[in-house]
């Protein structure tokens, strides 16, 4: 666990961050991705370490709505320095009535079953950004905004099991047009249809307002963020702050603390300690709030699940 002289720090630090916090009806989530540190195989299964390792998220909501759904996703994400890879588990008690049916590429049956969309704004400016739609079945849609005549080399395979199935896809940062760098902040969504039997559900991580196409409320990723990046956010880093206190909720809090007591994130020291101050911070709000007032954001995260174990150490890309 980490030495309490070395917390203090970064509670302040935390502490400091939420002064700059502008308020706004949804939280804008904040994602701290970690480098790949071995190749991986595009084959649906997340079994390399680096998924293990991954911070993992859920608690989608309708997309027009902050209510929590009965049927979850959870997503990671890891990226190389060629690739940005999103792994992705959907929940489903009807497997049974799943479509697995391959479709064309780029056609837009990809979206009458089963599907996922990943949204990416790789320069974080709201105004240029892609959509990438796979099913069950591995199909790919993908648009720049809406023009599908936009095409990326995509690398995307499904496993399928009694009760969920996963998906897991890799998209190249030269067909985004950036250059991956520690720090590095990405606007992002990850966002489900889930057309089963007669379920009918529209469905998000960061919560959007009228449809999937909203990048003003796509989540941050960070690459490989440090302690000082994340306490040097202001606004970013208030918002990561609240969004871990939903996700902890109702946990224990000396538990999430020495889950997130341990290495930088690629051996930048302390990245993940940062996270922990913040998990202590956002926690005491809530306690005080508790008590009497209100604090953060309105929407989705009271049984978001954040997970995060251990940091990653450099090495093979994929």
């Amino acid at each position: 666990t980490m030495p309490i002289t070395r917390l203090l720090p970064l509670l302040l630090c935390a502490a400091l961050a939420g002064v700059s916090q502008a308020e706004d009806d949804y939280e804008i989530k904040v994602y701290p991705c970690a480098k790949a540190y071995e190749a991986l195989s595009i084959d649906g299964l997340l079994t390399e370490p680096s998924w293990a390792r991954a911070p993992l998220v859920s608690g989608f909501t309708f997309y027009n709505s902050p209510q929590l759904v009965d049927v979850q996703t959870s997503l990671r994400v890891v990226y190389s320095d060629t690739l940005l890879c999103f792994g992705v588990t959907c929940d489903e008690p009807l497997m049974d009535k799943v479509i697995t049916v391959a479709q064309a590429r780029d056609s837009a049956e990809v979206f009458h079953g089963e599907a996922i969309e990943v949204f990416v704004d790789p320069r974080h400016s709201h105004a240029d950004y892609y959509q990438f739609g796979i099913n069950a079945a591995g199909s790919v849609y993908d648009s720049a905004k809406t023009e599908a005549s936009w095409s990326a080399d995509v690398l995307a395979a499904t496993t399928l099991d009694k009760d969920r199935w996963t998906l897991e896809v890799a998209i190249p940062w030269k067909d985004l047009g950036v250059e991956p760098r520690p720090g590095l902040v990405v606007g992002f969504n990850v966002c489900r249809d889930r057309l089963v039997g007669n379920s009918r559900q529209w469905t998000n991580w960061a919560q959007t307002k009228a449809n999937f196409h909203d990048p003003e409320r796509f989540a941050h990723l960070v690459l490989s963020p440090t302690a000082r990046m994340l306490c040097g956010m202001g606004a970013l880093g208030s918002r990561f702050m609240v969004g871990i206190a939903r996700a902890v909720d109702g946990g224990d809090v000396a538990e999430a603390l020495h889950d997130f007591a341990v290495d930088g994130v690629d051996g930048l020291q302390h990245a993940l300690a940062a996270v922990a101050a913040l998990v202590a911070v956002a926690q005491f709000d809530r306690l005080a709030a508790a008590g009497g007032g209100t604090a953060g954001h309105g929407g989705a995260g009271d049984h978001t699940a954040f997970q995060m174990d251990v940091g990653f150490h450099g090495g093979v890309t994929a």
